[in-house]
Formats: C-alpha cells, sequence, structure tokens
C-alpha cells in the first residue's frame, strides 16, 4: 500500500502534468481533431476497413484492394491539418511523460519502464 505522503506528492506531480503546456496543447488538439468532421469520417472508415483487414488476416486471406484502400486512407489523414497536429501534440506529450518516467528510474536506480518497453 502506498502511504499517504507519496500519494500526496503523486498527486502534485500529476497537477504538475495536468498544467503543462504539452497536455496542455494536446486536449486543444484533441479537441480540434474531434470537431474536424472530414477527419473523423475519414478515421470511422480507417478503422472499419482495419477490422476487416484484421479478420481477413485471421483466416489466412489476403486483399490488396483492401490493403491499397487503407493505405489511401492513411495518406489522406496524415495529410490533415487536425491530425497532423493531434499527432505532434500527442508524441510531444508522451515523450515529456517518458522524461519524467526517466528521471524517477535514475533517482530511484531502478528502470521500472523496462517493463513497458520490453
Amino acid at each position: 500500500m502506498v502511504s499517504e505522503e507519496i500519494k500526496e506528492k503523486a498527486l502534485i506531480l500529476a497537477g504538475a502534468i495536468v498544467e503543462s503546456e504539452e497536455y496542455q496543447n494536446f486536449l486543444e488538439k484533441e479537441s480540434e481533431l474531434k470537431q474536424d468532421e472530414e477527419a473523423q469520417r475519414l478515421l470511422s472508415i480507417f478503422q472499419e476497413k482495419q477490422r476487416e483487414f484484421m479478420a481477413m488476416q485471421l483466416s489466412g486471406e489476403m486483399n490488396e484492394e483492401l490493403v491499397n484502400e487503407l493505405s489511401e486512407i492513411q495518406q489522406k489523414l496524415n495529410s490533415m491539418e487536425s491530425v497532423i497536429s493531434f499527432v505532434e501534440s500527442y508524441q510531444k506529450f508522451i515523450n515529456m511523460l517518458g522524461e519524467i518516467g526517466e528521471i524517477i528510474s535514475q533517482e530511484i536506480k531502478f528502470d521500472f519502464g523496462e517493463v513497458y518497453r520490453g
């Protein structure tokens, strides 16, 4: 069980993360992406095509047309400003969390992130 002192300090760290520019920018870009109707439409189609592709793979089938459709949709998504901005903000936020994890690992001399990288 975690002591109250450690819980309090963890909450302080979480509060600092929530107030960070990286997190705030991530939330803003996520909201913009959710409001982009064309991006949402393409994401929905892409997810459905991915499910179809995975089902075909599991049954040992291969559909070149479906692979081409997925690739085309992904190219469209990757060229949309809302998607680009979201992915960039997500990466910056994840990198910040990774750096925090590295700092903690160094201080306690135990690489707890190894479990996730392994």
